[in-house]
């Protein structure tokens, strides 16, 4: 199988799937290197290339060989992914969360599993779902409630227990067989389900749910709540009622009255009484919606989800709400095998608001009045649309990203010096800063009133700074402030390779608002593309420190060359890593005086031939 046919058969894949009719002959995808290719140039620079999983097993050292000995493998249908690592993270509640560390191997075969997922499924998935997916954020979630949950009455949001670990394997496996037809692929991803996890040194049997931290484990995860948005996407069909709100009987009544006011004036002249009842009308009117909010001939359900987080919304009664949850919950109990928690699954009115993915949601009723034509002819005022849905930074989270950071004492508005950061440089200790606010500022930069919302978080963590470098100079603050005060703005100047180089200090001002874009998936099978630049060196076949080309080439890793640059005396591989701007470098291998084998045992000379330019 050629390049161009593989190309063609995952783009069969993906029309296939659109069309509703299963996905054959995988196994045969699977085989080809430059899907594998593919897969490495994905993930060789990810943080967690170089992390272990229960063995030394890395992606450190790949090369051609070793992709084709994985190819071989699981075309003989005797590759055993190994158990995971077992590690656990910190929540936002103080719990921790488990997560599962691959080996490298496992990593590798993950990632072309998930890319031939992708494929596959990305066409069938509902626009409502948005984690885990490309093109899709935590923003795209929450821009798509700001503009089509106009006029929602009720939010209703659920949360699942332990979604991760309590997905059913056979309810997945089952799911999977709906759209592929090929035993030997639907094998390989059980294999991975059932692989387990090792715990100090003990080996624990996965019986349900799947790793965080797995490369493959966010798309299947979607594949498995996909059953959920098919069966929301139904209920909001089958929920939904009428083309628009029916007006306001009682607003019907005092518009006619107005007409015939407007009538009697237009007749008889101006009369001062005519005049004030017609005001008094029109300001009685303005006390009444338009439509009328409690007819059950118009209502409305809203969904959306992130990952394992959802929310809807309803436009209608509080007893249509908690009909709705009630059925969600047992479709999520009896077709998912996934319970709620009652604490956290909770209905609350649309004004009042909720919580979702960090954000303040809830309606804004805001009287603001336009000059429009009647429909009778005459000009007149009328109110605009209200029950828009308004984003907001909640304080809480706030306060906690300053005492997460030590910008200060929030309560007291007293800004304080960061001690753990003074043995870092002026530009470091910077950096460090505007990264912090930039970070959390972009994140919500959706929210109507966001600089307003983190202007008391700005004032502390730039005083924070200021105070920091105080402390690291031993100096005043003043003088801190008046050495970096450049205009309006505050701006450290540098020295940088016989240079000056300059850094302003983030604040508020310099954030924009998103445009609203994504990107759009390519038409076009992201394979055909130019190969990256790591793979045309792999396939050079040429060891990047001492020339030589009649020995295989392996992928030499570091973590970050930031480690490298901090060391005082460095090896020439060292110096050649940071000079090339690479995490990376090719090396011979597979025999013993070979340059990787050397490097490894740290005999790599210093004296061989100087490497060429790629």
């Amino acid at each position: 199988m050629d390049f161009a046919r593989l190309s063609r058969k995952l783009e069969g894949l993906e029309d296939a799937s659109s069309k509703g009719y299963k996905v054959r002959d995988l196994h045969l995808v699977i085989r080809h290197p430059d899907i594998w290719y593919e897969a490495y140039a994905n993930i060789y620079s990810n943080k967690g290339a170089m992390t272990k999983g229960i063995d030394d097993n890395t992606l450190d050292g790949m090369s051609k060989e070793r992709i084709s000995n994985l190819i071989d493998s699981i075309k003989e249908g005797t590759y055993e992914p190994q158990p995971v690592k077992r590690v656990y993270i910190p929540k936002k509640d103080g719990k921790l969360r488990p997560l599962g560390i691959p080996s490298g191997d496992d990593k590798l075969v993950q990632e072309v599993i998930r890319i031939m997922l992708e494929r596959i499924y990305e066409p069938v998935f509902h626009d409502t779902s948005h984690g885990f997916r490309p093109a899709k954020s935590c923003h795209t979630a929450l821009e798509q409630v700001q503009k089509t949950w106009t006029g929602v009455k009720w939010f209703v949001e659920f949360d699942i227990k332990g979604f991760f670990d309590n997905m059913s394997h056979e309810i997945l496996i089952q799911l999977l067989e709906k759209k592929i037809d090929d035993k030997r692929f639907i094998k390989l991803i059980n294999s991975f389900l059932k692989a387990g996890y090792l715990e100090d040194m003990k080996y624990n049997a996965n019986y349900s749910g799947t790793p965080q931290g797995g490369i493959v484990s966010p798309i299947l995860s979607n594949i498995y709540l996909h059953e959920l948005d098919e069966y929301m996407a139904d209920l909001c069909q089958e929920f939904d009622k009428g083309k628009k709100r029916p007006r306001n009987p009682e607003y019907r009544k005092l518009d006619n009255k107005l007409r015939s006011l407007r009538e009697k004036l237009e007749k008889n002249g101006r009369n001062p009484e005519l005049i004030r009842e017609l005001k008094e009308l029109k300001s009685q009117q303005k006390t009444i919606p338009y439509g009328d909010t409690h007819s059950g001939e118009f209502k409305r359900l809203k969904y959306c989800r992130y990952a394992d987080d959802f929310i809807y919304g309803i436009i209608g009664t509080k007893h249509d709400a908690e009909a709705i949850m009630q059925t969600v919950k047992e479709f999520l109990r009896d077709s998912l095998r996934l319970e709620t928690s009652p604490e956290k699954t909770c209905i609350q009115k649309a004004a009042k608001g909720i919580e979702f993915l960090s954000y303040g949601i809830q309606t804004q009723y805001k009287e603001k009045e336009i000059k429009a034509k009647h429909h009778y002819g005459r000009y007149t005022t009328r109110r605009t649309v209200t029950g828009g849905i308004l984003l907001s930074v909640p304080q809480h989270k706030v306060m906690q990203f300053c005492k997460k950071y030590g910008y200060g004492n929030w309560q007291e508005n007293k800004p304080l010096h960061r001690a753990e950061l003074t043995n870092g440089s002026d530009l470091e200790i910077i950096e460090t800063f505007n990264a912090e606010l930039r970070g959390l500022a972009n994140y919500y930069a959706l929210a109507r009133e966001v600089k307003a919302d983190l202007s008391k978080l700005e004032y502390l963590s730039l005083y924070s700074l200021f105070k920091t470098l105080a402390a690291k100079h031993d100096s005043k603050l003043t003088l801190i402030i008046k050495r970096l005060k450049r205009g309006n703005e505050y701006i450290h100047r540098y020295r940088f390779k016989d240079d000056w180089k300059e850094t302003k200090v983030f604040q508020l001002k310099h954030m924009t608002k998103p445009n609203g874009e994504v990107d759009e998936l390519p038409s076009t099978l992201y394979l055909a593309s130019p190969r990256s630049e790591l793979i045309r060196r792999m396939e050079a076949e040429e060891c990047e420190y001492c020339g030589r080309t009649d020995l295989p080439v392996e992928v030499h890793h570091v973590r970050k060359l930031k480690d490298l640059k901090s060391k005082p005396h460095l090896e020439m591989w060292q110096k050649v890593m940071i000079a090339r701007h690479r995490k990376t470098l090719l090396l011979c291998a597979g025999t013993p005086d070979s340059c990787h084998r050397l490097l490894h045992q740290g005999k790599l000379p210093s004296k061989r031939h100087q490497p060429k330019n790629t």
